[in-house]
């Protein structure tokens, strides 16, 4: 505990003199070098260069966009027995906003999933602050000294130290030490989305996902034991071993959040794909699902992108972890529960493989809509949730056939069918569905409403509509008002009707 805490400070030191030197334009000191480079916090936070060698080279135009997005610098340690993240966290932050803020907030989920996480030495530009946690501790309020007017920037950066579950609470048990895998979910403080309704803070509801946030670039080294297999969004770009740890530091962006899973026991099978090489991960005695993950995957990222647009990144890794729910989608990263690996497993009857393929499709769809697409996924999930729904019956034309679409289409009206097919809108706020409507309405009817809204337009409108969805809103916000507006433009038609009847409350 000591020792990772002296640690900790040396390296928070190190990175406030070089900020400072940058500042001040001399050079900056730098630890030992990574891949025969200088480290890379050690660069201009408008350099975006590092992060060229995530994305394909159709993709890097994105680098010289989004002037206003924010960086993240995150430098932080897993202790050895995997229970303990002890870090220091820089963030700048722009004011893309028209009005002045007063405070900017950051979301700790951990504190809602099982987790502790508490920050100290939190300083604005260089300013001592005092943190206010609220919405029982999921977020963190920072006063700011000097309202952040419009167009400005501000320089955030703290200590944070995150004690990991060690049992599945909150958020489906995506975060925490489970069956000898570590993963780490929403481990790290976050900046929320800021919108008309103003910053995105809310207790987390029940069920649903709770990320709401902007594209940014995020720069992380983790120091972890050595023995550790470690998977994470973004692209490995350093790498160090001292004694019994290795030092790693991933560059991912732009995207909407920071991912790792770890084991001692995972194995690795890979492929390219065009300018991306796929990763699947699966633990050692589940080598055989790891193989078939990475077949449905490599169908996915050639059928999505042939539909919506090119995959933007030069890596994507499927990791299996436990979880409660079927799967999980982060930036070039997607999750798969273990027993989907397990060939001797059913759900309700049905092969574990057969769940395996619709799972990955699903979430290999995400990275479309959730990560170059954003929406607020609280208040509108439906629209990455049954638009990727959809999208996976798409999958299965592109993979096989329409035959084998349709049987897998057959599945959203069998969610339906746990609530009796209620009429119920698909356009709620995730806390407002009770018990199991909520997998049943924005899981089942969503698609439902999704393949009448192209009966309506018409299939080959609507194919073009919803390519040009993901292409108008890349790195941006997507919303319902948004959504219907193109769709009328595309087929210059009024879908008031349709979408009272399926999406809004009557």
């Amino acid at each position: 505990m000591e020792s990772i805490a002296a640690r900790t400070l040396i390296l928070a030191f190190i990175m406030l003199v070089s900020l400072v030197a940058c500042q001040l334009g001399e050079p900056a000191i730098t630890p030992a070098p990574t891949h025969g480079a200088s480290h890379p916090f050690d660069v201009a936070w408008d350099d975006r260069a590092i992060f060229r060698e995530g994305l394909i080279e159709s993709e890097q135009e994105a680098l010289g966009r989004l002037p206003g997005a924010s960086v993240y610098r995150i430098d932080f340690q897993i202790a050895d027995d995997l229970f303990l993240l002890e870090g220091h966290e820089q963030v700048r932050y722009t004011n893309q906003e028209d009005e002045p803020l007063h405070d900017i907030y950051f979301r700790l989920f951990s504190n809602t999933a099982g987790g502790k996480t508490t920050v100290s030495a939190l300083q604005v530009d260089d300013q001592e602050v005092e943190p206010v946690y609220e919405f029982e501790d999921s977020a963190l309020r920072v006063p700011l000294p000097v309202a952040l007017q419009p167009g400005e920037q501000a320089v955030i950066q703290m200590d944070f130290e995150v004690q990991v579950a060690r049992e599945m609470a909150g958020n489906y048990g995506l975060f925490g030490y489970f069956e000898g895998v570590l993963v780490l979910d929403e481990f790290y403080p976050v900046i929320p989305a800021y919108d008309d309704e103003g910053w995105n803070v809310e207790v987390p509801p029940p069920n649903a996902d709770v990320t709401h946030f902007d594209a940014s670039f995020y720069l992380v080294r983790v120091t972890a034991p050595d023995s550790l297999t470690v998977a994470a969004s973004g692209v490995e770009v350093g790498r160090e071993y001292k004694a019994d740890t290795q030092i790693l530091t991933f560059a991912a962006g732009p995207a909407r959040d920071f991912y790792l899973a770890a084991s001692e026991d995972y194995i690795v099978v890979s492929e390219t794909v065009g300018e991306t090489t796929i990763n699947s991960y699966a633990l050692s005695e589940w080598t055989a699902g790891a193989e078939l993950a990475l077949q449905f995957a490599t169908n996915a990222l050639r059928g999505f992108s042939k539909r919506f647009g090119d995959y933007p990144y030069t890596e994507f890794d499927i990791v299996s972890t436990p979880m409660q729910a079927l799967g999980m989608e982060y930036p070039g990263i997607i999750a798969i529960t273990l027993k989907e690996y397990d060939p001797e497993a059913e759900f309700s009857g049905v092969s574990s493989q057969v769940y395996l393929e619709s799972t990955l499709a699903h979430e290999a769809a995400h990275q479309w809509f959730y990560n170059v697409v954003g929406n607020d996924q609280i208040d509108e999930p439906w629209l990455d949730e049954a638009v990727v729904q959809y999208a996976t019956g798409l999958y299965y034309v592109d993979a096989y056939d329409e035959a084998a679409a349709q049987r897998y289409r057959e599945s959203w009206y069998g969610r339906w069918d746990r609530v009796d097919r209620a009429d119920v809108p698909i356009g709620l706020p995730a806390g407002e569905y009770t018990g199991k409507e909520y997998g049943a309405i924005v899981y089942g009817r969503g698609p439902l409403f999704i393949t009448a809204l192209a009966e309506a337009m018409g299939q080959e409108t609507f194919d073009q509509f919803l390519r040009d969805y993901y292409q108008s809103n890349k790195w941006g916000i997507g919303t319902a008002d948004a959504f219907r507006q193109l769709a009328e433009d595309h087929c210059q038609c009024d879908l008031t009707a349709l979408f009272h009847e399926w999406v809004y409350q009557r």
